[in-house]
């Protein structure tokens, strides 16, 4: 690890956190220079409150670029060659090339349009991925980190976990009360345990602070028992922890909205989070970021979730692929109201699903439906221009890899069995959600590498959490309290120079060695000085003692007046001090054996 004394401040810098989102009102005019201009008919521009008023360049690299997804020259020029209709039969008796679905949508051959676009086609989206604020000027881990889990959703946490303390009735001093730093570290250390126990086969929780088999950051940043108390403190009482831990939640969907802005192109699916829920997601499907999530234990009406998924996007112009559990036609138009393009894979037993089809591509109006493997897929509104089997093939299964990556490096490994706590399950979800989402940030950022791995983020993220801790307990001047050992492999772990811990435990250990110590050959007894034994039979009062009226009492006396003294008014010296060897020792001395 390199030297982290000037990157401290990062850790330490609360300022961050009170940034305001800005958000900026642009218009976004689309490139339409290399299209026919009969195919793109005026469109009055949108403004789109999501993106920045300038756009900072950045060089991350999208999953896939807009021309990934057109059409070909060849296959653009066939679009343009498209013969001219036939006129349709009376209203509701469909012409013999037409399909109808269970839900009375008449569907024409493509080759049956007069013109390939649709009256409600909406323009290619054109919108690229940035962070907004200060995710723009984000140059490490821990800034972009506590965007999303910011200070406030900190103090939410450390309030919970220290009530929890208060309510013990009986604690001994391991089991005392966290502070923010303490807090910080126990999330940094969740951190490296996903990083270090991400293995199929791994061992128990305690090999990371083994001296064989663990790592040095564990075992300075806190005690194993410590940790799992920590871990302990933040159970929730009975029947309160989904309400607690949806606040967390509600903030941290709060921050990922606020600084960040979506490309054109994103996914809406389900996927099962936890033991006694599901985690439905709106992630952008060029940078894999999570732009809204419902986290949900009770099944509600699809169409209801998709419109909170979306609330951020409408009139926006952007496109949205719907995952198996909201793919419906309806769905798809209920967008198109509000000024979203649409794909989903419809299957074949769906009541969408146009009657005695032959297979042949299908159009109605700015709908389309063309046959896949086991279903149809339908897009509705989008571009005559777009691929759409190539759209539907890069951002299908977008949120499935998220919820994948998300998992990859999971705090959840940082205990030994997390199912039985219900918040921790949230509380881990939440940290690997914000994990991956300020990685993404970070690599937005101008000041961010691009090119960093997801496992390099969350490492550096664990040690910046940690390294606060770390420097308190440097500090400390008790042996007791840090080890010289221990404090080296500080130093180690924070790039510092362990030079001056050196010197000071040298200067320690002969100033410790030149006081109060007299050599063997000066100590031994003078000529006519006998000891007798140091305890008498019975206890006596004290004489110092007594003269100050108190009433101490002690057997312990002094060998050459045989005066009774207690341990305040008595000075001991060992044998070996005096310079007495054991042949030499007085009668009645207690002689080692």
């Amino acid at each position: 690890m390199n030297n982290c004394d000037d990157e401290m401040a990062y850790v330490l810098d609360e300022e961050l956190l009170t940034s305001m989102k800005s958000t900026g009102n642009t218009s976004n005019k689309n490139d339409e220079e290399n299209l026919d201009v009969e195919l793109k008919p005026p469109v009055e521009a949108y403004a789109d409150p999501l993106q920045e008023t300038a756009l900072i360049s950045s060089n991350f690299s999208w999953l896939f670029k807009d021309e990934d997804i057109l059409l070909n020259d060849a296959q653009l020029a066939e679009l343009l060659m498209l013969k001219p209709g036939k006129v349709r039969g009376k209203r509701g008796r469909p012409t013999s090339s037409s399909s109808s679905s269970n839900v009375s949508i008449s569907w024409d051959t493509e080759t049956d349009v007069q013109q390939p676009r649709g009256q409600d086609e909406l323009l290619l989206p054109r919108q690229q991925a940035s962070g907004k604020g200060p995710a723009n000027s984000v140059s490490n881990a821990v800034e972009s980190w506590m965007l999303l889990f910011d200070d406030e959703m900190m103090r939410m946490l450390l309030r919970q976990a220290n009530e929890r303390i208060r309510q013990r009735r009986a604690r001994n001093s391991a089991e005392r009360q966290i502070d923010l730093t303490e807090m910080r570290s126990w999330l940094g250390l969740s951190y490296l345990c996903g990083v270090f126990r991400n293995a199929q086969h791994n061992g128990p929780l305690e090999e990371l602070w083994t001296l064989e088999l663990g790592n040095a950051i564990f075992r300075a940043t806190m005690s194993l028992a410590r940790f799992e108390f920590i871990a302990e403190s933040l159970h929730s009482q009975a029947g309160s922890s989904w309400n607690d831990a949806q606040h967390l939640w509600q903030k941290l969907l709060i921050n990922c909205r606020s600084y960040y802005g979506p490309s054109g192109w994103l996914c809406v699916d389900e996927q099962p989070a936890l033991e006694n829920g599901n985690l439905a997601l709106c992630c952008d499907a060029k940078t894999l970021y999570m732009t809204n999530a419902l986290l949900k234990r009770d099944e509600q009406a699809p169409g209801k979730e998709l419109m909170q998924l979306i609330c951020d996007y409408k009139t926006t112009g952007r496109n949205l692929t719907l995952g198996t559990r909201y793919a419906c036609l309806r769905h798809c138009e209920q967008l198109l109201q509000r000024n979203l393009s649409s794909i989903c894979l419809l299957p074949s037993t769906a009541p969408d699903y146009p009657k005695n089809w032959t297979g042949e591509a299908l159009r109605s109006g700015s709908k389309r439906l063309t046959r896949q493997a086991g279903g149809a897929l339908l897009s509705c509104g989008l571009d005559s221009h777009v691929n759409v089997s190539q759209a539907q093939l890069h951002t299908g299964k977008i949120c499935e890899r998220f919820f994948e990556l998300s998992q990859r490096y999971s705090c959840a490994l940082s205990q030994s069995d997390c199912r039985r706590n219900e918040f921790l399950q949230q509380l881990h979800l939440m940290l690997n959600v914000a994990a991956v989402n300020a990685w993404i940030l970070l690599r937005l950022s101008p000041k961010g590498d691009t090119k960093m791995e997801q496992r390099d983020f969350q490492r550096q993220l664990g040690l910046f959490l940690t390294q606060q801790r770390l420097q308190r307990r440097l500090q400390r001047r008790s042996a007791t309290a840090t080890t010289l050992v221990m404090r080296l492999q500080i130093c180690e772990i924070l790039g510092q120079s362990s030079q001056r811990l050196l010197s000071e435990a040298s200067a320690d250990a002969l100033h410790s060695n030149g006081v109060g110590v007299v050599s063997l050959t000066r100590a031994t007894l003078p000529e006519g000085v006998t000891l007798v034994s140091r305890y008498g039979e019975k206890h006596r009062r004290c004489k110092p003692c007594a003269r100050n009226k108190r009433e101490t009492k002690a057997r312990s006396r002094c060998q050459q007046c045989q005066a009774h003294r207690c341990g305040n008014h008595l000075i001991s010296r060992c044998y070996e001090c005096m310079g007495l060897a054991t042949a030499q020792l007085p009668d009645g001395n207690i002689k080692d054996t």
